[in-house]
């Protein structure tokens, strides 16, 4: 049996498997709060691995490898500076999220704003907001799509419109339940197929030794200079893919999922340790050395893209392939499946229950929650149709997000001068002018990411809508009573307190801020923090070949390791976290 066929045997009986658990969760699902956010119940474990699921998508795979394969590791800055801006994200924020959803029952980025601005700013902001979940769900159909174009002809169109059909359908019927469950399973497939596709390129290279020589002597110089990237591209990665997570409305979502403020702060920190993000690139500049030593002859005009998927389908072997390209899948629709969520619950939460009807009940919240997962899912259809190109399609959603919502966060979070009307006006004048010079990039250039004069979209909406939330602030009336709602200060001070009344409240120092008392849990701990800094010291270094075999091997070897724990601690949680549920639920029933 050839791979294409396995696969698709294998493929179907998962998609079938997630259908009927979908089913199965809907039982579980009985208010629009579980549909959205899984009961803000979500352990450590298994959200650990769901946001992992969620995290690395058809751009960190299929896209990185092409970037690898095409700029080296200059590019790699790609996949670095997220994980660098959500690491920021959640030492700042996801605590005081966490707390602030269980006060005030908040579900999205946008009740944040309101708690601060009030309801003049909810529907612009959500507008701003979605863009990132419908272009990022808009991505994964198009990697499935462009798998399914090198391994069946198919046409970009129909791959995209098979996909979404797919997470549509295991995703109606129990919301973020479903997506939790299948995250943890898709994660466990993607780690695994991560690994595989490194082991691969490393072997079509030649083996270790040949690929690190490769590297360094048969590839230009500036391809091992992780420095080599001109201020202007890193100036716009860095504002898209770094400084934007402080006003992710994905990351908003999943701080407010976690069973308690320290396990949704916790659970993300851990992930912190991954080095599939590495490991991918490392993958492509193998393949770019396989290629200079004659060993792998890729058809010409094969899109960076594409690398992943045909050397699946044509140069590994039957059962290694079909893991391949089975794990490639399950990375895309679990990414998928977590976007088209955040989507639902901006477009239930902001614009159907606070905009169209405010005094909707639990049953027409579930099922307007339904009907959002397949809108969400046609904005991603003609996202994917729109910009059919992984990376710049992810960096422009984030970059109009970041436009509109960046100078109003901060201002919520730390200055209590701004104002609903500095607020209003900078989400409004930030989102247009950032979409607007989008426009202008596409119509001059071909893409909406491009730059053009050396700015990007992001440039001139950060220009329009921070100065705009300043000089409108002062031009107009504060209302200081609603400044300590979510006031970086007050909400620490109120996490604090409310987990000194629950009995657990945080003991000094960086063990007793994480709640880790037993020494096994401080050595994992010390590892998350040395593996998160390795990221960044191989990189600086890995002009030398010592640091470049170091990151070849320190990638695979976690990369197993962490897919190891992942399967076993989170089927641990995932059985408590379901039992819990259920007997809950039977509670319900029975009152």
């Amino acid at each position: 049996m050839s791979v294409i066929s396995l696969s698709g045997v294998i493929l179907v009986i998962l998609c079938i498997v997630f259908i009927v658990m979908g089913i199965q969760f809907r039982k579980l699902t009985t208010t629009s709060e579980d549909f959205m956010l899984g009961g803000r119940r979500a352990p450590f474990w298994l959200m650990l691995a769901a946001y992992l699921g969620g995290a690395i998508g058809g751009s960190s795979v299929s896209g990185y490898i092409g970037y690898g394969y095409a700029g080296g590791m200059s590019t790699i800055w790609s996949a670095l500076l997220p994980g660098l801006g959500l690491m920021m994200f959640v030492l700042l924020f996801s605590r005081r999220l966490n707390h602030f959803g269980r006060m005030t029952g908040a579900a999205t980025i946008t009740d944040f704003l309101c708690a601060r601005y009030g309801e003049s700013v909810r529907v612009p902001a959500a507008i701003m907001s979605f863009f990132r979940p419908a272009f990022i769900t808009g991505m994964q159909y198009l990697a499935i799509a462009i798998l399914l174009n090198v391994a069946f002809g198919l046409p970009i169109w129909a791959g995209v419109l098979i996909s979404s059909v797919v997470i549509l359908a295991y995703l109606v019927t129990a919301g973020q339940y479903s997506a939790l469950v299948t995250q943890w399973i898709q994660a466990i497939l993607q780690s695994l197929c991560i690994v595989l596709f490194g082991i691969v390129a490393v072997k079509l290279a030649g083996g270790a030794d040949s690929a690190i020589d490769g590297l360094y002597n048969l590839l230009p110089e500036n391809f091992v200079n992780g420095l080599s990237l001109s201020m202007s591209q890193f100036s716009v990665w860095f504002l898209t893919l770094c400084l934007f997570y402080l006003v992710d409305p994905w990351a908003y979502m999943w701080a407010y999922m976690g069973n308690t403020p320290r396990i949704s702060q916790n659970a993300q920190i851990a992930l912190g340790a991954q080095f599939y993000g590495v490991l991918v690139f490392i993958a492509g500049m193998c393949v770019t050395v396989a290629v200079a030593l004659g060993n792998l002859a890729l058809p010409e005009g094969l899109a960076p893209d594409a690398v992943y998927a045909y050397i699946a389908l044509n140069k590994a072997s039957v059962p290694i392939g079909t893991f391949l390209v089975v794990g490639l899948l399950m990375t895309i629709i679990s990414c998928g499946s977590s976007f088209v969520m955040n989507g639902v619950t901006i477009l239930t939460r902001d614009i159907y229950n606070r905009a169209i009807n405010r005094n909707a009940d639990d049953k027409q919240l579930l099922n307007a929650s339904r009907v959002s997962v397949a809108l969400v899912s046609l904005c991603g259809i003609a996202g994917a149709l729109w910009l059919p190109i992984l990376v710049p399609l992810w960096v422009l959603a984030q970059a109009l997000a970041l436009s509109g919502l960046l100078a109003a966060i901060v201002s919520a979070w730390w200055w209590k001068r701004g104002t609903s009307a500095g607020a209003l006006a900078s989400i409004v004048l930030g989102g247009v002018s950032s979409i607007g010079w989008a426009m202008y990039a596409w119509a001059t250039t071909g893409s909406p990411g491009s730059l053009v004069f050396g700015l990007h979209a992001a440039h001139i909406g950060l220009m329009v809508s921070v100065p705009v939330m300043i000089i409108v602030s002062l031009a107009t009336k504060p209302d200081y009573s609603k400044a300590d709602a979510t006031s970086f200060k007050k909400l620490g001070e109120s996490v604090k307190q409310a987990a000194a009344d629950e009995g657990n409240p945080d003991k000094p120092g960086f063990f007793g801020y994480l709640g880790a008392e037993k020494g096994y849990v401080k050595a994992a701990w010390v590892m998350v923090v040395i593996l998160f800094a390795l990221h960044y010291i191989l990189v600086f270094g890995f002009h030398i070949p010592a640091f470049g075999a170091l990151t070849l091997w320190i990638s695979i070897v976690v990369g197993i390791g962490m897919m190891v724990v992942i399967a076993i601690m989170g089927g641990y949680d995932l059985t408590g976290f379901l039992k819990k549920k259920s007997s809950d639920t039977g509670e319900k029933l029975r009152a």
